[in-house]
């Protein structure tokens, strides 16, 4: 019964294609409070056949301040995902175990250093919007690895870059991320924390070199994505 009190029904307001195959969902917040960069698991019940297809996790990609809970996600074959693009204005979701300290505190002025593969991505949307919002600054470096062309926010991450002279946006595509190249693009990231988003195998395998490099790291790992589908 306790867990059943802790699952929240959001209703979806509209959905719209970002990119290629990548289209963002927008719930209504259903009450819930969230900090920007942090995640929660879905479940819609009659996606698949088994209650492991029909639950999944996404971290947030809309900014508290404005005022829906978006999921941003590219379209894949599962039926998971076919389920959620299958939903129409008025349909739910269920979400639950709203948490995570993929988060960059608001009164941290300190800069940091943001890598992101693919979608992996979404975070930094809600955090950085977050923080414009708020008046903060945007005292940091993005590194936004993507595999093919069309880059998901692109627009808006480039206009942030234009309207706020302390924030870096560095887009590769076509690029293998590597420790090695993160840290020829960020030779400070020895004295900044790096925040490291993207397709789980990628961040585990990176962060560890990371780590073992002496760079402050803090991760978000996205499941279902590898080095062919990020």
């Amino acid at each position: 019964m306790e867990q059943e009190k802790s699952i929240s029904a959001l209703k979806l307001s509209t959905s719209h294609d970002e990119i290629d195959n990548v289209r963002t969902f927008v719930f209504e917040t259903g009450g819930l409070n969230w900090v920007a960069g942090q995640s929660q698991g879905y479940i819609l019940q009659h996606a698949g056949g088994t209650e492991k297809e029909n639950q999944h996790w996404f971290t947030i990609s809309s900014a508290p301040i404005e005022g829906t809970i978006n999921i941003s996600t590219r379209i894949s074959n599962s039926v998971f995902k076919q389920a959620l693009n299958a939903l129409k204005p008025g349909d739910e979701i269920r979400a639950h175990s709203l948490g995570g300290d993929f988060v960059w505190e608001e009164a941290d002025s300190a800069p940091v250093i943001l890598v992101a593969a693919g979608i992996g991505v979404t975070p930094f949307r809600s955090i950085l919007l977050q923080r414009e919002a708020l008046g903060k600054p945007l005292n940091a470096t993005l590194l936004y690895f993507n595999r093919i062309g069309g880059v998901p926010f692109e627009k808006e991450l480039q206009k942030l870059g234009r309207e706020h002279s302390e924030f870096s946006l560095k887009i590769m595509v076509g690029e293998q991320v590597t420790s090695d190249k993160i840290l020829e693009l960020t030779p400070q990231a020895n004295v900044e924390t790096l925040y490291l988003s993207g397709p789980a195998p990628m961040v585990k395998s990176i962060g560890t070199e990371l780590k073992e490099r002496g760079v402050t790291i803090k991760e978000d790992r996205f499941p279902g994505y590898n080095a062919d589908n990020y």
